[in-house]
């Protein structure tokens, strides 16, 4: 174990100076997948929609919780690139790859203890790491999924109020022909309470002190539902899915939304159903400790969650989601 931890933050660090030397950081950190690949494969997709009810969806420009899908304005799908991340980003990027290092070897050691116990098809999932250049998570998707890490100015939402052109989103992966999204959104705890008439006072260290948590759980749906131009309004959260972590720092709860469907004589005709459901994971962190949350919100189409690998493979890459502390940290 020992070694395997050394030799992977030997590599992580490698990677990290060799990203700081570098003039330029890629936007989209999945090199096939630029905007013209993204807008060929969100068509094959549609193309699809005649057999599936995942390519049916996707092919009516259903996106249901997935209001961080980006709408193809400005760079956001190119492979463009943009200025490297200054110094103090250099360490930070050394601080999240021990931490990965760490992590990630502990969660290897665990799934080799476990592999017996799982299904052949849940084995053979293939998840990839990615690792925040400016040290604020890391988070492991399924590798096929695409990753962007919002970098330009005007996208990242704004220190004081947690809103950009992209709303909340700092980071989206996802697989457009399945209209599968994982997204990371980070904003001020205080803007969540005083946006909703509520005084941000006291301690907001921990979930508990914030409020009874299926209520803030109600108010973080509530500011997502906000952020989506035309969203559906038929969320609601499973009761039973709401829990704090033990030290207070982790909220946990699932979403499952109707998704408005345009044609359902034709949806009911080509797949027996006339109604379409998205299923929305969310894991929710006070752990930066800098006075703002970060939440990871992971979702599919209900049909591809419960039918096939794709639920057990967004429940791992919500559990792998760790955010790293800022009050102490070299940037944010």
């Amino acid at each position: 174990m020992t070694l395997l931890m050394g030799r992977n933050l030997m590599q992580f660090a490698a990677a990290a100076a060799l990203l700081f030397q570098s003039s330029t950081l890629p936007v989209c950190h999945s090199f096939s997948l630029c905007k013209t690949t993204l807008k060929t494969t969100f068509e094959f997709g549609a193309t699809l929609g005649s057999t599936s009810s995942s390519s049916l969806a996707a092919s009516q420009n259903i996106d249901g919780n997935s209001n961080n899908l980006d709408d193809g304005e400005g760079d956001e799908l190119s492979c463009s690139t943009v200025s490297r991340p200054s110094r103090r980003h250099f360490f930070s990027a050394i601080a999240t790859a021990a931490v990965w290092s760490v992590y990630g070897a502990s969660a290897t050691a665990d799934d080799a203890g476990t592999a017996t116990a799982t299904t052949t098809a849940a084995a053979n999932i293939v998840m990839k790491n990615f690792i925040d250049p400016y040290g604020m998570f890391v988070i492991s998707v399924p590798e096929g999924f695409y990753t962007l890490r919002r970098m330009a100015k005007g996208d990242l939402p704004d220190e004081k109020t947690g809103k950009g052109r992209r709303g909340s989103s700092i980071f989206t992966a996802g697989n457009m022909a399945k209209a599968e999204v994982v997204a990371v959104e980070r904003f001020p705890t205080r803007v969540l309470l005083e946006e909703n008439g509520i005084a941000a006072t006291g301690s907001l260290a921990t979930f508990p002190d914030i409020g009874e948590p299926a209520v803030v759980a109600a108010l973080i749906n509530l500011r997502r539902e906000k952020d989506k131009p035309g969203a559906s309004k038929n969320t609601i959260i499973d009761p039973a899915s709401v829990s704090v972590s033990a030290d207070g720092k982790e909220l946990y709860f699932k979403l499952k939304t109707e998704i408005d469907v345009q044609k359902p004589d034709l949806l009911l005709e080509q797949t027996g159903v006339s109604r379409l459901f998205r299923v929305t994971l969310a894991k929710v962190s006070l752990e930066a400790n800098d006075g703002n949350l970060l939440a990871v919100f992971a979702s599919a189409l209900e049909s591809d969650f419960d039918n096939t690998t794709d639920g057990e493979a967004l429940q791992r890459t919500v559990d792998s989601f760790h955010v790293l502390e800022q009050s102490t940290a070299t940037g944010s």
